[in-house]
């Protein structure tokens, strides 16, 4: 009975968890984001690719404070556009969307306007940083 009682509990939560989608969804997040192109704000493919390179092990706990305190100046290209906080999320809803986006770094192409220099410029160096 006991492990019935705990695989009910335990599959009842994965079947109440959110997805990362869901969450940007509810919040607002697909109007100025886009997984791998550029809208108002980054692409969340650039945002995993750029703090995977600068934040390393730290990326995570980064991404989740941008969102949870919000964050302006960070990327050259948007120094004109802030992003609101979000404080009203929970640790775990600001984990899952900071493991989603560290996720779809895998989707972020070198080339023009991809960042691929040494961090100085606006990542307009088609990819060969610089020269």
């Amino acid at each position: 009975m006991k492990k019935v009682l705990a695989i009910t509990l335990l599959l009842s939560g994965a079947l109440f968890a959110q997805s990362a989608q869901e969450i940007m969804q509810q919040n607002g997040c697909f109007n100025c984001h886009a997984v791998g192109s550029k809208k108002a704000a980054p692409a969340f493919a650039g945002i995993g690719m750029r703090n995977k390179r600068f934040e390393g092990p730290n990326a995570k706990t980064v991404i989740m404070n941008a969102i949870k305190n919000g964050s302006k100046g960070k990327y050259p290209m948007f120094s004109n556009s802030a992003m609101p906080a979000f404080g009203n999320l929970s640790e775990k809803e600001l984990s899952t969307l900071a493991d989603y986006i560290l996720a779809q770094s895998s989707k972020a192409h070198g080339g023009k306007g991809c960042g691929m220099g040494r961090g100085m410029g606006q990542g307009r160096g088609m990819g060969r940083g610089m020269q």
